[in-house]
C-alpha cells in the first residue's frame, strides 16, 4: 500500500515536471526555493500546495506542518530520480496514466471554475445564510470540552442523565460507570463551533463555563461538560468565501451532473466496435443531438483565492466545507 502511494505520488510529481509546473524551464526565485535534491529544486509554491490538503494546522503547528510537507516532496523527488534512471516514465503504462491523469486535472479545473462562477451560487444567498448562521460567523464561538463517551443503552442513557443533572464531576460519572462495569472513553478537546455537528450548536450557543449535558450520536452517548468558551466572530466580507464553498460542496454535484447533461447533447458521441450496440440507447436518451456549437460563449475569468494563512480562517473554512 505505502509503495502504491509512493508511486502514484511520483506519477503526479512527474506529470507535473513534463507538463511546465516550472513554465519554460525557469528557475524560481532563490527566495522560493526550499530544497534541492540532487539539483532539482523544490519551491515554496510546491509545500503551499501540499499545505491545502492538511488538517488540523494551528498557528502553534503550522512550521512542523511545513516541515513534513517538505519531508514528503523531497521523498517523492528521490523516487521520481531512481525512476527516471529507468525510463520508467517512457514506458507505455506509465504514459498512459500520465495522460489519463492530464485529462482528470484538466477537467477537474474545469468543473472548479465552472462551479466558482455559476449562476445558481450567487452573492445574494451568502449574507442570508450569515445572517441565518450566527453560531458559525457573527457569534461563533471557540469551545473547551471534556466527554465521556460509552455504547448508548437505556440503561447508560439514565445513569449519565442522572449523574449529570446531580452535576457529578466527570471523575465521579466515570467512576460511576465502571462501577457498573460499563466500557467508557474520556477525553479532553478544543473545537470551533464549525467542527461541531449541527445539532447540537443551539445548545452550546447558551452554555455557559460548567454546564453539561448529555448527547446521544447515533449508538453513542455522551456525558459534555463546557470547561471554558472564547468568543471568535466572522464578519460578513470573510465568511463569503467560505460560504461559497459551502454552496459548491452542497449543490456542486447537481451543477455539474445538470452541465454533463447539456454538454453531451450538443456534442456527437459515437460509439464503435464492442460498445456499437450503446448508439441506439445512446439516441434515445438524447445524449447524441448534434455536433458541438462552432460559437462558443466566452467563459468568465477563473476566480482565484487568496490564501487563508490564519488557524481561525483554515479552520473555519474546513468546516464550512464539509457541512452537510
Amino acid at each position: 500500500m505505502l509503495m502504491n502511494k509512493i508511486l502514484k505520488i511520483a506519477l503526479v510529481v512527474t506529470l507535473c515536471n513534463l507538463t511546465a509546473c516550472g513554465k519554460g524551464g525557469e528557475k524560481a526565485a532563490s527566495s522560493q526555493i526550499a530544497a534541492k535534491v540532487n539539483g532539482v529544486e523544490i519551491t515554496t509554491h510546491q509545500i503551499d500546495s501540499v499545505m491545502k490538503g492538511a488538517q488540523n494546522v494551528t498557528a502553534e503547528n503550522v512550521a512542523e506542518f511545513r516541515k513534513k510537507a517538505l519531508d514528503k516532496l523531497i521523498d517523492q523527488q528521490l523516487v521520481i530520480d531512481k525512476a527516471s534512471k529507468e525510463s520508467l516514465d517512457r514506458t507505455p503504462d506509465v504514459i498512459l496514466e500520465i495522460e489519463a491523469a492530464k485529462k482528470e486535472i484538466l477537467a477537474r479545473a474545469y468543473l472548479k471554475k465552472m462551479l466558482a462562477n455559476s449562476s445558481e451560487i450567487n452573492d445574494s444567498e451568502f449574507k442570508k445564510y450569515y445572517d441565518e448562521h450566527t453560531e458559525l460567523f457573527s457569534k461563533r464561538r471557540i469551545y473547551n470540552l471534556q466527554d465521556i463517551s460509552t455504547q448508548s443503552s437505556p440503561q447508560t442513557l439514565a445513569l449519565l442523565k442522572e449523574d449529570v443533572a446531580a452535576q457529578k464531576s466527570m471523575m465521579d460519572i466515570a467512576e460511576s460507570l465502571k462501577a457498573k462495569g460499563i466500557k467508557y472513553s474520556s477525553g479532553s478537546f478544543t473545537r470551533p463551533a464549525e467542527q461541531l455537528p449541527l445539532d447540537i450548536l443551539p445548545k452550546m450557543q447558551v452554555l455557559k463555563d460548567g454546564d453539561m449535558f448529555v448527547w446521544q450520536s447515533g449508538d453513542i452517548a455522551h456525558a459534555i461538560k463546557l470547561t471554558s468558551v472564547e468568543e471568535s466572530p466572522v464578519g460578513l466580507v470573510e465568511a463569503t468565501p467560505m460560504i461559497k464553498n459551502y454552496f459548491i460542496n452542497t449543490r456542486g454535484k447537481q451543477i455539474v451532473e445538470d452541465k454533463i447533461k447539456k454538454f453531451r447533447q450538443e456534442a456527437k458521441i459515437e460509439y464503435l466496435g464492442a460498445f456499437a450496440s450503446l448508439q441506439n440507447a445512446s439516441q434515445s436518451e438524447g445524449n447524441q443531438v448534434k455536433p458541438v456549437a462552432d460559437d462558443k460563449a466566452e467563459a468568465a475569468p477563473p476566480i482565484t483565492e487568496e490564501q487563508k494563512k490564519s488557524n481561525k480562517d483554515s479552520t473555519i473554512e474546513a468546516g464550512v466545507a464539509g457541512l452537510k
